[in-house]
This record gives structure tokens, sequence and C-alpha cells, in this order.
């Protein structure tokens, strides 16, 4: 028996009431734009509307591009720092701390 895989699309809220809102169908525009028509779950509100998905950059190029799709590269700043590895932290290990040596005890003579 094979998984059936189903298409996610984005989370929309509604702007009136706020509420979550359902896509009721989409179509493909161009290979880099979608248009999706969306109805808010609040039954009080039910208000329907279009939203537009795009494609905007590129982050990483396919290795097999589309010679009809022309996106821009990704500024790596304008995406902000890079997330680092887990293991790209370096700590001291627990056996290398420095010890301090006990202070020298102090005898009292009377």
């Amino acid at each position: 028996m094979s998984k059936i895989t189903r298409h996610r699309l984005p989370t929309v809220h509604c702007p009136h009431c706020r509420a979550r809102s359902m896509v009721r169908t989409s179509e493909e525009l161009t290979n880099t734009v979608r248009e999706i028509r969306y109805t808010c779950s609040n039954e009080e509100c039910n208000f329907s509307f279009v939203a537009q998905l795009s494609i905007v950059r590129t982050i990483r190029p396919s290795p097999k591009p589309n010679p009809d799709v022309h996106l821009p590269i990704s500024n790596s700043e304008r995406c902000g720092p890079k997330p680092r590895h887990a293991n790209d932290d370096v700590p001291t290990p627990a056996n290398d701390v420095e010890v301090t040596p006990p202070a020298a005890e102090i005898t009292m003579s009377g």
C-alpha cells in the first residue's frame, strides 16, 4: 500500500477576523506563480479571497535548470546569517578545565 501525499500550501489567516482560511482551489499561472483561492473558516465572516504565491529568488541553483526560468541569485545578507550546524561549537571538554590550586593554609600561632 502506498502512502498518499497531500500537497501543502501555506496557512493564511483572514485579513478581517484573523481566523484560519481554507484553500478552495489553486492554479499554476506560470512556472513561478500560483494563484490560490481561500475562504475564511469563520462562518460569521465567510470572507473569500485570492492570493498569489510566487518564487522570487534562488537560494541554491538547480543542477537541472529550466532554460525558461530566470530568477536572481539570493544575496546572503538579505537572507540573514547562515545557520550553524549543531556540531560547529567547540566547547572546552570537561576534563580540560583549568584547575585552580587550593589556597595556602594560613596558620595562626599564638
